[in-house]
């Protein structure tokens, strides 16, 4: 559960295509090399069992700060498995490294601060904008991995693996 706050997303479905279908697919739908101007929605590379991908800007610009799709595909039986891994871009990560030191420091002193004087006040003051701060990352992420996932679900016709424990 605790998993669900992190801004990381790592989920397995399944699909009756086979894993030349997903190739195909995924050559449809994925640029490859260089091009000025290209209708395909998303840049990266495909091998014969895994990918890595990221939305395009636009059109014409194929970088964008977007969510990393990394995911690797199988044939088990008459099934396909596709387990697909979504991370924020390396920029953003360090960013957020960056920005989250002083936010993290801001918060230790706070939290001191509280122990000393056990007064509330410090304490909503010094984690109300770490939260915000954090919250405001988070929804931004899940918001952009949603929709490369609803993408990807429907493009490869994907359902949830359902695990029996």
């Amino acid at each position: 559960m605790t998993s669900f706050y992190l801004p990381y997303r790592h989920i397995s479905y399944e699909t009756d295509l086979t894993s030349q279908e997903i190739q195909q697919l995924l050559s449809d739908n994925i640029l490859i090399g260089f091009s000025f101007v290209s209708p395909k929605a998303y840049y990266g590379y495909f091998s014969n069992y895994d990918f890595a991908i990221r939305k395009t800007y636009s059109n014409t610009k194929k970088e964008s700060l977007r969510p990393t799709i990394t995911g690797h595909y199988k044939t088990q039986g008459c099934k396909s498995i596709v387990t697909i891994s979504i991370i924020p871009h390396l920029v953003l990560i360090i960013g957020a490294g960056l920005f989250g030191f002083p936010c993290l420091m801001f918060l230790i002193n706070g939290l001191v601060e509280f122990l000393h004087t056990w007064e509330t006040v410090i304490l909503v003051n010094c984690v109300v904008p770490v939260g915000v701060l954090y919250g405001l990352f988070w929804i931004i992420f899940q918001y952009q991995s949603s929709a490369d996932l609803r993408y990807w679900e429907y493009t490869l016709s994907l359902r949830n693996v359902t695990i029996n424990a």
